[in-house]
């Protein structure tokens, strides 16, 4: 990607635009190397005055940038070739905070720099003429709404940041970012990156609000919150939002999974996988975590997946030889390792792996393959983040597709087999809101299918650029 930085500075920074000087912070998190457990730094804590100053800038931002869009298009494609340009010193931060290896992150930064790019070229029509009636006519308007909270998860927080700030603000919309404690220092700096483009008061970020009351989600001037996370998370979020009846956007489906035809080419669709299931530990939302596999070729299936697992590295994700870096955090890890002990426990049997893979004192455990030998994996502990995969064999594919459909949360889901056109009538009856054919999409990078993978909570759904506007109707 070739970006060319435009002068664009002079366009809004100097509009009046309030600022305010919100007291400082007298806590602090500090931040731990999932790897090594060694301290990365620390971050101020936003207070609840401080929040108070951030929104203030925001909404006083606003009525300026709300006015010009080409300029806001500019700004985003600037925001995209300094994030793009900086993904070599801000990468090398993300793995030490998240775990992930190194190229991960850097990838995850570079496709993060393609949604602000992408962001940049959205079109929408201001307006739009209603039906007439008598004598009189109507034009259904499309606004930004307002001051937007965007709330990231630890899995690809840069990315799915970019993903949900370059609608927001294209459209004319202002920020505030909240990440969580556990990555704030790497989306801190990204945030600072764009900061450094953007006029004053356009994008913020506030850290560590996320506890038991949220002074940014239950801010009475926030007008539209965007959330990326568990279900758990997504209830604490709305009830928060339901003081002042913010619409809350909440992505929270879960995992992926794979089902493979009985003419598949098994070595083919195993070495993907493999490579697929475990991409950030095995936590990214819509990795695959089972596969369903005909029985009589399960055996088949389960050599060749284990076979790619022992060509993956454990470590720590700053060593270049890494593949397979540490879990999150402890209470990841502890999520992790209480699936791979419940699923045995129910009787699945371990293939593969099953231990820590590395003498590193970090939140380690190593890619896990399990196979259900009797239909006994519950499809919701499948889709559990982590690095562990369960081979589950079928004989019947109707009843395996119903089962697949009957879990409305399903985000992925991919289709392996030689003949396409079978493959294309199973992956047809599918219900997911990501289907593949003989590979996995593991990213949910293009943000004009961001929005696709939302739980509509009080919102419609639409192209990524619709959460961020709101329609009201003139009448002549």
């Amino acid at each position: 990607m070739n970006y060319e930085l435009a002068d664009t500075a002079h366009t809004v920074r100097t509009l009046d635009i309030p600022r305010l000087d919100p007291r400082p912070s007298s806590k602090s998190l500090s931040s731990l190397n999932p790897a090594t457990l060694g301290q990365i730094g620390t971050v101020a804590i936003t207070t609840a005055t401080q929040v108070d100053g951030m929104v203030a800038r925001a909404h006083g931002a606003f009525a300026a940038w709300r006015t010009d869009r080409e300029a806001r298009r500019r700004f985003l494609t600037d925001c995209a070739r300094e994030l793009y340009r900086s993904a070599g010193t801000l990468a090398p931060l993300l793995t030490m905070e998240q775990g992930k290896p190194l190229d991960e992150s850097d990838g995850e930064i570079r496709l993060a720099a393609k949604c602000l790019a992408e962001a940049a070229h959205a079109d929408w029509d201001d307006d739009a003429p209603a039906h007439t009636y008598d004598e009189r006519s109507a034009v259904v308007e499309h606004r930004p709404v307002g001051v937007v909270a965007v709330l990231v998860p630890w899995d690809l927080p840069i990315l799915r940041m970019a993903a949900k700030i370059g609608p927001a603000l294209v459209t004319g919309n202002t920020v505030v970012v909240e990440p969580p404690c556990t990555v704030a220092l790497s989306v801190a700096r990204a945030v600072d990156i764009l900061k450094a483009v953007l006029p004053e008061g356009v994008l913020d970020i506030a850290v560590g609000t996320r506890e038991a009351h949220s002074p940014l989600v239950a801010h009475p001037k926030i007008r539209r919150i965007a959330y990326v996370g568990s279900r758990g998370g997504a209830r604490t979020i709305i009830s928060h939002a339901a003081r002042f009846l913010t619409p809350v956007a909440a992505t929270t489906a879960c995992g992926g999974t794979a089902l493979l035809l009985p003419d598949a080419d098994v070595e083919n669709a195993a070495t993907a996988l493999a490579e697929y299931a475990f991409t950030n530990s095995g936590q990214t939302r819509c990795a695959p975590k089972s596969a369903y596999v005909p029985t009589d070729i399960v055996d088949d299936f389960c050599e060749a997946f284990a076979g790619a697992m022992r060509t993956l590295t454990v470590g720590d994700g700053m060593d270049p030889e890494t593949t397979v870096g540490p879990q999150h955090s402890a209470h990841q890890l502890s999520i992790a390792e209480d699936l791979l002990r419940q699923s045995i426990t129910a009787g699945s049997a371990l293939v593969a792996g099953g231990g820590r893979g590395t003498d590193l004192p970090g939140y380690f455990l190593e890619p896990t393959l399990l196979r259900d030998t009797d239909g006994s994996t519950d499809f919701e502990d499948a889709g559990k983040a982590g690095p562990v995969f369960t081979v589950i064999g079928y004989d019947d594919i109707d009843r395996i597709v119903d089962r697949i459909n009957e879990h409305s949360r399903v985000l992925s889901v991919s289709v392996w087999g030689a003949d396409l056109d079978r493959t294309d009538q199973v992956a047809e009856r599918v219900d997911a809101e990501s289907v593949s054919v003989n590979r996995h999409d593991t990213t949910e990078a293009p943000a004009p299918l961001e929005s696709a993978t939302v739980t509509e909570f009080g919102m419609r759904g639409g192209r990524a650029i619709d959460e961020f506007l709101h329609s009201r109707v003139i009448t002549h």
